[in-house]
């Protein structure tokens, strides 16, 4: 035997393998668990990370050229924690935690120094530790801490998490909640915030199951693959996709919210998003005419009217954003064009393998 390997007790003998007791059809469907877990894995990965690149490209906006009445206050808020890195916290790391925030170090400009990780048993994580991640056991100080805490808890201890930060999380935090199975309702109500960006998956029939999705590589592995990247599209109908648009919605009311903290008038958020998302930029080249986002893309008509031209986008509800209606909404329904658009963005955010700008120039790390 080579030196360094184990002896494998269970090499050779068939009856032992999990499958060998089970019925063709029980063999397919535990194939089909199988699949949809990877699935689930890899498109939730993918659009944390697309989200985590759209924050970090809006906050470099706004440091690196916009100017506003007190834009100074603005950019000093961004900057006085971390030099300006997005904190982000991830509250559970299992298995889907911890390839969580293996995407968000590899696939995105976030540092160590700007993940942090609360989980029951911190000792385990001694591989992130090693990275310079904060691994602890303090739900509470997470909750307090950060710009983004993912929520990738069992719904098992959902209630029992809840109740540790009910209340203590921070005003600017947005919670990006992996536990699919609660409604943002009740989450609104659990965490007493409604911050709240809720993506909800679903499963075509199986034979809509291209063979890429059989692959055994890792998360990021697999989001280097443009094949993949393609099916992880929220846009596109494959194997398993975002609920229509709702995701895309609540994304962005959400950045909404961030410009509404940092009291950026709402004629300057329109054009920063504009600008992200349709201008040409390094090896991409710009959309033919594309359809813009307005104020009426947001708010209704008496809001408009309510809006002096200092006034930032007036803040949002998310956890209602995902259960209604919107003028985003109608907007898209208006503008089937956006959809394409947008789908081509995100593949191409992720293609480029980059931020949409280098934030980490812009603040000099």
């Amino acid at each position: 035997m080579a030196s360094g390997q184990e002896p494998k007790l269970t090499q050779g003998l068939r009856t032992l393998v999990f499958e060998v007791p089970l019925t063709e059809e029980e063999r397919e469907f535990s194939e089909y668990l199988r699949i949809r877990r990877w699935a689930l894995t890899v498109c939730a990965c993918a659009h944390a990370v697309f989200y985590c690149r759209l924050l970090t490209a809006v906050r470099c906006k706004i440091i690196d050229g916009v100017h506003f009445p007190n834009s100074w206050m603005a950019k000093y808020q961004i900057l006085k924690f971390n030099r300006g890195c997005l904190r982000i916290g991830v509250l559970g790391c299992g298995h889907f935690g911890k390839q969580l925030v293996l995407s968000l170090l590899q696939l995105t400009d976030l540092t160590a120094t700007c993940i942090t990780v609360s989980t029951r048993r911190p000792e385990k994580l001694s591989d992130l530790s090693d990275l310079g991640i904060k691994c602890f056991y303090d739900n509470k100080r997470l909750a307090a801490s950060v710009d983004v805490m993912f929520l990738c808890c069992l719904p098992s201890h959902l209630s029992a998490v809840s109740s540790q930060i009910h209340g203590c999380i921070a005003e600017s935090c947005i919670v990006y909640s992996l536990v699919t199975a609660v409604p943002a309702a009740r989450l609104k109500n659990l965490l007493a915030h409604s911050s709240i960006v809720r993506p909800h998956y679903f499963f075509h029939t199986k034979s809509a199951w291209p063979k890429l999705w059989r692959s055994g590589r890792t998360p990021v592995e697999a989001l280097k693959v443009q094949e993949i990247i393609e099916v992880t599209s929220p846009f596109k109908k494959a194997f398993i996709s975002c609920l229509d648009l709702k995701w895309f919605e609540e994304v962005m009311y959400s950045v909404l919210n961030v410009f509404h903290l940092l009291k950026v008038p709402y004629h300057l958020t329109l054009d920063i998003l504009n600008e992200l998302l349709f201008s040409p930029s390094e090896g991409v080249e710009a959309i033919d005419n594309p359809t813009l986002f307005s104020q009426e893309s947001f708010v209704n008509a008496s809001c408009i009217q309510s809006l002096s031209y200092s006034s930032p986008f007036p803040w949002f509800n998310l956890a209602s954003v995902s259960m209604r209606d919107t003028p985003l909404t109608k907007f898209f329904l208006l503008h089937p064009r956006m959809q394409q658009n947008l789908s081509f963005i995100y593949r191409m955010s992720l293609l480029r393998r980059k931020q949409l700008l280098e934030f980490s120039d812009c603040c000099g790390h």
